[in-house]
């Protein structure tokens, strides 16, 4: 997967996500339609540029925008 690839499916991630929720890997692939591998790779680079944050919560691996 190239980097634009990467660039642009974390954009659409970013889009999608609304500051104060929590998502779930599966709920993010639900509201994107990015494939699972593509999915990741979004939220490798997101993490990485600090926007969002991943943690633990009761439905397993959760992420949430960071507050700027």
């Amino acid at each position: 997967m190239d980097r634009n690839k990467m660039k642009s499916n974390a954009d659409k991630v970013l889009g999608m996500m609304k500051t104060g929720y929590r998502y779930t890997l599966n709920k993010l692939q639900e509201i994107t339609a990015i494939g699972t591998t593509e999915l990741c790779m979004a939220i490798l680079v997101l993490i990485r540029d600090n926007r969002i944050k991943q943690f633990q919560c009761e439905e397993g691996v959760c992420y949430v925008l960071c507050r700027n």
